[in-house]
């Protein structure tokens, strides 16, 4: 069942992206237009325009920076009772394009490693907690057997000098709420210590919730990764971004809600 949810997810993602309403809204516009139905190509050109011009509008930003500060940046560790442990998601690292050239390839969201390894030298003594396997629906499909996205940033982080006894690592989750329950199985009793969650700002949100139906009763949201800035970038045009940061706002808008339906 987690397979098929999985798979499911990823085709219902590619539909949700903003690109392929574009695509979809233009093909049916021309489709219309070279049968002879000019109404119905006038109706799908416009209403490929509207979304275009919505997700390139100042709402895009609005609506994910919302989403983005659910939860405090920089949360006072000092206060409350002491940090048991620090847990990491993956979803920073490019695991095809590492394993072909054979180093650590990050993303958008390599601030979750980076910012991790500077939180191991601030908390030496605690342990540190990595989820992540292989996200890659084909090779779900196909069985194709790749090291895992735990194992790469263990050996990134170690690498940046963080000590590997100090890291476990769950090797088989393939979203946010197999990250939740797998981890919880390895963890034990230590589910209930006070565990710091580090995962992009965006992406807090429904982890805190996953997390916490799988049984975590004590974290603290560490977002980073922010991709908003309305103090200075409110109104900036750059289509690309624009696009990207919408295809994340649906993303985690539809993901709170399915989530929310299944109970992950």
């Amino acid at each position: 069942m987690g397979t098929i949810f999985f798979v499911l997810s990823k085709i219902v993602g590619l539909l949700l992206l903003v690109e392929s309403w574009l695509l979809l809204g233009l093909l049916f516009s021309l489709t219309m237009l070279f049968a002879g139905a000019v109404v119905p190509a006038r109706w799908g050109l416009a209403m490929t325009l509207l979304v275009l011009v919505l997700v390139l509008s100042p709402l895009t930003d609005m609506v994910l920076a919302k989403l983005e500060t659910v939860y405090p940046t920089n949360p006072d560790l000092a206060k409350g009772e002491p940090i048991d442990g620090i847990l990491v998601l993956g979803g920073s690292i490019v695991t095809g394009h590492s394993e072909t050239w054979k180093q650590a390839e990050l993303n958008h969201a390599g601030e979750r490693i980076t910012e991790a390894a500077r939180l191991a030298r601030k908390l030496p003594e605690i342990p540190i907690f990595i989820s992540g396997g292989n996200a890659s629906p084909l090779d779900v499909v196909f069985g194709n057997k790749g090291i895992s996205e735990a194992e790469m940033t263990r050996d990134l982080l170690v690498g940046m000098g963080v000590d590997a006894n100090r890291i476990q690592i769950e090797t088989k989750s393939r979203n946010t709420a197999e990250n939740a329950i797998f981890s919880a199985r390895l963890v034990g009793d230590d589910i209930s210590k006070h565990w710091l969650l580090i995962t992009s700002a965006f992406h807090m949100a429904r982890s805190m919730r996953s997390f916490e139906r799988a049984g975590w009763t004590d974290l603290m949201p560490y977002p980073v990764d922010h991709r908003t800035n309305l103090a200075s970038k409110a109104f900036s045009w750059y289509p690309g971004g624009k696009i990207e940061r919408a295809d994340l706002l649906i993303k985690e808008l539809v993901g709170l809600v399915v989530y929310g339906w299944t109970g992950r």
